[in-house]
């Protein structure tokens, strides 16, 4: 097992809410995903998103769809992206890498629970991965 798989294993254990996870590497492509979710055929919208410099005010990208499930972006700052099936099908939270950046570790969130009950350890183990995107 990679480090990097290691890392992923440690926040699946550590947070219970998080149901499937993925990495980007700062050039944009994934360098590894969990089985039970493949980005790959949504990577060009994810890059759009994670590429795009907001101005003071500028909304950018207001809905991403992965895997067919439609998430309304409702936060937007380099820190992190999140999503929210407006059906109750989940959340999504994305965290550059590094804060502002083009990588990510991009995380599908249990529907029954709030993404923000996830958000610290998602980002936690975000900067774990900072050494490795």
């Amino acid at each position: 097992m990679s480090e990097i798989e290691g890392i992923i294993d440690n926040l699946l254990d550590e947070e219970q809410n998080v149901f499937g996870c993925a990495i980007i590497s700062k050039d944009g492509n994934i360098i590894t995903q969990t089985e039970n979710w493949d980005l790959t055929n949504d990577l060009p919208l994810i890059n759009e998103l994670l590429n795009q410099k907001l101005e003071l005010g500028e909304k950018g990208i207001t809905s991403l769809t992965i895997q067919g499930i439609k998430y309304m972006i409702v936060e937007n700052t380099e820190e992190r992206k999140i999503g929210t099936n407006i059906t109750g099908k989940g959340h999504l939270i994305i965290c550059p890498i590094p804060i502002g950046g083009t990588g990510a570790l991009v995380t599908y969130i249990n529907p029954q629970a709030g993404p923000r009950d996830a958000l610290y350890n998602v980002q936690e183990y975000a900067k774990k991965l900072e050494n490795f995107v």
